[in-house]
């Protein structure tokens, strides 16, 4: 005697954690859909391929009220391959936006560590200048400075020519 049922029964087990492993193409498609359109950004970003997922869906519901099963899970894998492209370009767009936003701010950080480093280098000279002054201060305290050979030495008591008081000391006069 042939019982089909008990065989039926344990296909039925078998297959049923396989079909439960991988949620349907056509949730998982409308979830990705809504995800991406969530942002107005990222939906103008991947605007093509967001129609692109949402015909694919009309087209299975069509193919699957047709009674064409087979043509319906293709098309709602479609429709899930064009979601998966409309998040893939939305987070492009999202990275782009994000670089050109690390990218002006790296080129304001150039320009503010350039002043930065010309400030620094404005305040070294001056301090280098204020030292030297600070040197010629302290060497001018130390000691009076010496002659140099260009001023002439000042004469001391030696007499002068035509000088009255010089003569008048004497006792004479010339």
């Amino acid at each position: 005697m042939f019982r089909p049922l008990p065989r039926l029964s344990a296909l039925i087990l078998c297959a049923a954690p396989a079909a439960l492993a991988a949620p349907p193409a056509r949730d998982t498609a409308k979830a990705l859909i809504a995800e991406v359109e969530k942002g107005p950004a990222k939906k103008d970003a991947a605007r093509d391929a967001l129609a692109e997922a949402h015909r694919a869906l009309a087209r299975a519901d069509k193919a699957r009220l047709a009674g064409d099963q087979r043509h319906g899970a293709a098309l709602e894998a479609l429709a899930l391959e064009w979601a998966e492209a409309a998040r893939d370009l939305a987070r492009r767009a999202a990275a782009e936006e994000r670089a050109f936003a690390l990218e002006k701010e790296l080129g304001e950080t150039t320009v503010a560590l350039e002043k930065a480093h010309t400030l620094i280098e404005q305040t070294n000279a001056r301090r280098n200048r204020a030292e030297v002054q600070l040197r010629e201060l302290d060497a001018a305290r130390a000691g009076p400075p010496k002659p140099t050979p260009e001023t002439p030495a000042k004469p001391t008591g030696a007499k002068k020519k035509g000088d009255a008081k010089g003569a008048a000391d004497k006792g004479g006069s010339e």
